[in-house]
């Protein structure tokens, strides 16, 4: 009677284990340009996507103004975009108020249950900061960063360092 009860508590203790623990999702980039794209004819909606190949051009243009710098700055800027393939930036302040709350809505459901890293809140803003650290520690695949009160999204698509990311802004 002991070992069925065991049993049957294990059981029972199993689902409601993988329910506390649910491990994050990704970011959901393909969903999220898809999104942009869906939304980037309305009016006031700014909108500017990098693929791989601008995104490249990009690179070798900041790399080529690297090379002839001085400045440890833009060096540290260069090794930090190196993993980066494409990116997104988003402001959409200008927009007719349901857009602007459609627009926050539908992304606020795309990033839920992602791994958010960092939440700020200052004052009545708030700013969330998404993506997948590796085993490691050390690298971030698919960086989003969202504020819908300011109207404002920036994903960077690929791998970042995060020592080379602390680098920049600590400086």
């Amino acid at each position: 009677m002991r070992r069925l009860f065991i049993i049957i508590v294990i059981a029972l203790a199993l689902p409601l284990a993988g329910l506390a623990e649910k491990p994050a999702k990704p970011v959901p980039g393909t969903q999220i340009s898809m999104l942009i794209n869906e939304y980037k004819h309305y009016d006031g909606f700014e909108a500017v996507k990098v693929g791989r190949l601008g995104t490249r051009i990009v690179k070798a243009l900041v790399q080529t103004g690297a090379a002839h710098s001085d400045d440890p700055e833009m060096k540290d800027v260069m090794r930090a975009m190196k993993g980066i393939k494409k990116l997104a930036v988003v402001e959409y302040s200008d927009c007719a108020p349901e857009v602007r709350q459609g627009f926050s809505q539908r992304v606020g459901r795309l990033l839920d249950g992602a791994e958010m890293l960092m939440e700020v809140k200052d004052g009545s803003e708030m700013m969330r900061m998404y993506g997948v650290v590796d085993d490691k520690g050390d690298k971030i695949k698919d960086f989003v960063l969202f504020s819908p009160d300011d109207c404002t999204l920036v994903c960077l698509f690929g791998s970042i360092s995060l020592d080379k990311v602390l680098a920049i802004a600590s400086e």
